[in-house]
């Protein structure tokens, strides 16, 4: 059984928040390797850490429940209206991931600076 095709976009551009979000805290976590290296006791940049992991453990728990919600669809029998509210959710995660990708942008700015 496949993903249903109206749910199947939410999925898709979920993933490619979650993955462009991973990718952000990877190059933020390299960019602050750099400035901890200056300024090892820095409490600024030791929040600036803490910042980012938070943001990759949200990329995680979110990643997780859209494979569980898919998972959940692509069972037999699933009725109409909990593939609605399954989507409804995934709808609901894709507004929500952006506005986290954008914080971690503003985090890798400042770091930037700094490097």
């Amino acid at each position: 059984m496949s993903i249903p095709s109206e749910i199947r976009p939410l999925v898709e551009q979920l993933y490619e928040v979650l993955n462009d979000t991973e990718s952000l805290a990877t190059q933020g976590l390299f960019a602050l390797r750099t400035a901890m290296s200056l300024f090892p006791e820095n409490e600024i940049l030791m929040q600036y850490f803490s910042s980012i992991t938070n943001f990759q453990f949200c990329v995680i728990g979110t990643r997780l429940q859209a494979e569980n919600i898919v998972s959940n669809i692509l069972m037999a029998g699933v009725p109409d209206a909990d593939v609605q509210k399954a989507g409804d959710y995934l709808a609901a995660l894709l507004r929500i991931a952006p506005e986290s990708k954008m914080m971690l942008e503003k985090v890798i700015e400042k770091l930037e600076v700094l490097s």
